[in-house]
């Protein structure tokens, strides 16, 4: 009786480690890349200079805010479509926890705009560095964390 199993070759192991090089290659860009610092740098430091100019009594201050919307919308959209397409033979994988601190924190930063009195240069650039500071490092924990 005859089998039905194909005859097996023999690959070198120059063959086979080209073949694992592949493989790990495609796993390596199928993993999650994370946002880098700069961008979070550049967001936080933004919100930072709106929170001052508002302050200082700037007129544009919400030029740079929709500004700062738009990227935060674009970095969003972004990060969520730059992961591999899930495949029916991937393990389901429990989707990101929502950061809150980030989503939160420039909530609680607004109110620097009422304790500051209104056009204070020095208390401006003092709300705007705290603001900037603390927003960036909310989104940089954050995305550690996911």
């Amino acid at each position: 009786m005859e089998s039905n199993k194909p005859p097996q070759t023999q690959i070198s192991k120059e063959e086979a480690r080209a073949a694992l090089e592949q493989i790990d290659g495609i796993e390596h860009e199928s993993q999650r890349k994370h946002t880098p610092a700069w961008a979070y740098a550049i967001l936080g430091t933004s919100f930072g200079v709106t929170i001052a100019g508002t302050i200082i009594g700037w007129k544009y201050w919400w030029v740079l805010f929709l500004l700062i919307g738009v990227a935060c919308i674009a970095l969003a959209i972004w990060d969520n479509n730059r992961n591999v397409r899930p495949s029916m033979k991937q393990p389901i994988q429990e989707d990101p926890k929502t950061n809150w601190a980030a989503a939160l924190a420039p909530a609680f930063m607004m109110p620097l705009i009422w304790f500051v009195p209104e056009g204070s240069v020095v208390g401006g650039i003092i709300a705007g560095v705290v603001v900037a500071v603390v927003t960036t490092a909310v989104m940089i924990y954050g995305e550690k964390n996911r």
